[in-house]
């Protein structure tokens, strides 16, 4: 299985981001189900509103830390050590 998070890795270095990735994999999917004649219009509502939740949801990440600044390391429940 390393050789699937070599390319997984190499992917997300390429487009800067999960969402991009998102983004691809729909399109590619999309053109494979449209290919096969499966294409519905389900289907077609589906990928655009879980589109939409994964771009609303980068969205709301870039401007929280826009607002907020940037997240500091080991996330909001980190323990601080302030001995």
């Amino acid at each position: 299985m390393g050789w699937l998070r070599d390319a997984v890795h190499k992917i997300l270095q390429l487009t800067h981001g999960r969402t991009t990735a998102f983004f691809i994999a729909f399109f590619i999917s999309g053109h494979v189900v449209a290919f096969l004649h499966l294409l519905t219009p389900t289907y077609v509502g589906f990928m655009g509103t879980l589109g939409g939740l994964v771009l609303g949801h980068s969205l709301k990440e870039d401007l929280a830390e826009k607002w907020n600044g940037p997240r500091t390391d080991g996330g909001p429940d980190a323990a601080t050590n302030k001995t």
